[in-house]
């Protein structure tokens, strides 16, 4: 399953701490810093949705100064493409 979260932090303070936890997680695939309502958006990488919800309660829920998380799941990868920049 793949998915995106936003993730909300209850501080701009705790970026450095909560990717730093992040980054321990193999399932977090991709990290960004973003402006809009998420502080973070991660991309996410799992066996399945048990497993997503697994990542999600047990290993992203609990970063301390996440407050919470919002979840969206691809059904379907419609472009993939790399570019030269």
């Amino acid at each position: 399953t793949m998915a995106f979260v936003g993730v909300y932090l209850d501080k701009a303070m705790s970026n450095p701490e909560a990717v730093k936890q992040l980054q321990k997680i193999p399932e977090v695939i991709e990290c960004h810093y973003t402006t809009g309502n998420w502080s973070i958006f991660i991309k996410i990488l799992s066996k399945d949705n048990e497993h997503l919800m697994h990542v999600l309660n047990s290993d992203i829920q609990s970063i301390k100064g996440v407050s919470r998380t919002e979840t969206f799941i691809s059904l379907q990868q419609q472009i993939d493409r790399q570019i030269k920049i």
